[in-house]
């Protein structure tokens, strides 16, 4: 009979074209990966990869294999589905998110996911939208909420959320409740990352609107760029609602301004395949949680 397990192990090697992410995907260990294939060619009596190449290529009878393993774990997917039992086996979700997501919803969406799979855990990572837009492709976390959109074929990309960006200072700074241009000219503004959005229209904005070389502070934690701004280093300019608590404490106010940025657009992303059904369930907890919680920080 041939293993079912096995037959996974050779279809995410495959997908991920490496025994050591399959291995971590699956939670088990590279040599395990080796053994499981290697078990599948002896029982077949032939070569299904090509372990010369790098990375490993398939086989004609490794490619026959793919297309059947895939066929018979969607339908052990669906079956499992059918049955209500996806929901009920344990398992660990590796999940990236942006750390505006943690300063704003990620604890409602845990919570709720929490009472519609209580047997899912999750291993979170908080990082910039590069960085996890790498990791996700390398099959290293399974779902990643951070801005998008982004195309590619293999991964999925489902709208969550827009964020307006806004700008805040400590009370005080600025005088006035609006950022003129003078102002602007004058005062550092510290933000997201370089290699995230909005630096790069940022900084074409300023430079139409100052006619000098603007001075942006990029960092990639938000606590550190909220301090930055209460200890009056600069204005900060991040999504709306991430500083809330500090708008509470009278730490930060809410400054208005000259400039029109496009929104932060969260997206929530995952790689297409097997097992997938489980992955949309969440994204549309997360979508729902994203939508509820902003209509509810709009109210108040």
């Amino acid at each position: 009979m041939i293993n079912l397990r096995s037959l996974e192990i050779f279809y995410w090697a495959v997908q991920l074209k490496s025994f050591s992410r399959a291995a971590e995907k699956l939670n088990t260990t590279q040599p395990t990966i080796s053994q499981r294939i290697a078990g599948l060619e002896e029982q077949f009596g032939m070569r299904l990869v090509n372990r010369a190449t790098k990375p490993f290529s398939l086989t004609e009878s490794g490619r026959a294999l793919l297309a059947h393993a895939e066929l018979i774990l969607r339908q052990v997917a669906k079956l499992e589905h059918d049955l209500g039992l996806s929901g009920r086996v344990p398992r660990t979700i590796r999940l990236g998110v942006s750390e505006t997501i943690v300063h704003t919803w990620l604890a409602r969406f845990l919570e709720e996911s929490h009472r519609c799979f209580p047997n899912i855990d999750f291993d979170i990572t908080v990082d910039v939208t590069p960085s996890m837009m790498s990791t996700l492709q390398a099959g290293e976390i399974d779902i990643a909420l951070m801005l998008g959109p982004a195309n590619d074929d293999k991964i999925a990309c489902v709208h969550l959320v827009d964020y307006p960006l806004q700008f805040y200072a400590a009370p005080g700074f600025v005088r006035g409740n609006r950022l003129t241009i003078e102002e602007l000219k004058r005062l550092p503004i510290i933000t997201y990352p370089r290699n995230a959005y909005p630096f790069s229209h940022l900084r074409e904005q300023l430079f139409r609107l100052t006619d000098q070389t603007p001075r942006i502070f990029t960092n990639s934690s938000l606590a550190t760029i909220e301090r930055m701004a209460a200890d009056r280093i600069g204005v900060a300019l991040v999504a709306q609602h991430a500083f809330s608590l500090s708008l509470v404490r009278g730490a930060l106010v809410a400054m208005e301004s000259d400039l029109e940025m496009p929104p932060l657009s969260f997206c929530a992303f995952y790689v297409l395949g097997v097992n997938g059904e489980i992955l949309e369930r969440l994204v549309e907890i997360a979508r729902h949680v994203a939508t509820t919680s902003k209509h509810a920080e709009a109210a108040d």
